[in-house]
């Protein structure tokens, strides 16, 4: 598997879109985003209840909309009511849902984009309901030719596996550590098929010890890091363990700490 194509040293993925200022996981976040300009950009999808695949983070709507209850019993129609602005700011009022066809229209024209792609549905929750919503979000990535360009990414380990198995892997997948994070039904070792592995300290240490670090990259693992709030202490220290690259709530913040260290554009 080649490794993905970054134009800087260190690269910065999106967090759910330019999250800090826009509604999370909405069009109004993608279109910010490109323009700073990022090089990866994070999402997370869901299966509504007639199939359809569509672009939120929680198992919920109740925090990002004015609606209440799980995306897995609701259609697409249902999904499209619902205003997915307006609890971000009364500018945003009438964002909507968007589809995961939507999103992949739109970065038609963005043909070096990266993506991490989260998959929120997890067989210990929903069953075989998950392994079908995996299997359309993938067909799609293969339609719009972005899978080369792309990780997958969940927090079930069972279904890390399934994919890495199922698709030959052929897939990137984006793991976790501490392991534990992916769930109690893994079989195997994360780290022997996962492309990359964000390592998540706690709140007394944000950055883990630089072994795991370079444990990662011992086990061919492209060492990641995600911080809640960015500050230059984190970075800082994530830079000096060896993070490739950064995933950030305020991609903006992130590119311009990093280019004033000559390590992005």
């Amino acid at each position: 598997m080649k490794p993905l194509a970054y134009r800087n040293k260190i690269a910065v993925a999106a967090h759910r879109g330019n999250s800090r200022y826009f509604p999370e996981n909405t069009m109004a976040a993608f279109r910010s985003a490109v323009e700073l300009p990022i090089d990866m950009v994070e999402i997370d999808l869901h299966m509504t209840a007639d199939g359809e695949i569509i672009l939120m983070h929680d198992h919920k709507v109740d925090r990002t909309t004015n609606g209440r209850g799980l995306i897995c019993t609701k259609t697409l129609a249902e999904m499209k009511t619902l205003d997915a602005g307006s609890w971000k700011g009364a500018e945003f009022a009438g964002e909507q849902v968007p589809t995961f066809r939507e999103f992949l229209e739109f970065f038609r024209d963005y043909p070096n984009m990266l993506f991490n792609v989260e998959f929120k549905d997890y067989p210990a929750d929903t069953g075989d309901f998950a392994f079908r919503s995996a299997d359309k979000a993938i067909a799609m990535m293969d339609e719009y030719g972005i899978t080369d360009r792309s990780v997958i990414n969940t927090w079930s380990g069972e279904l890390n596996e399934y994919i890495d198995q199922k698709y030959d892997h052929r897939i990137r997948i984006h793991g976790y550590y501490p392991l534990e994070l992916m769930g109690k039904d893994q079989k195997r070792f994360a780290w022997d098929y996962a492309y990359c592995i964000c390592l998540f300290g706690t709140s007394a240490q944000p950055v883990v010890d630089k072994k795991w670090f370079d444990f990662a990259r011992k086990c061919g693992v492209e060492p990641w890091v995600y911080y809640s709030k960015e500050s230059e202490s984190s970075y800082a220290g994530a830079i000096e363990n060896g993070a490739v690259l950064f995933t950030a709530n305020d991609p903006a913040w992130a590119i311009n700490y990093l280019k004033e260290r000559g390590l992005h554009d």
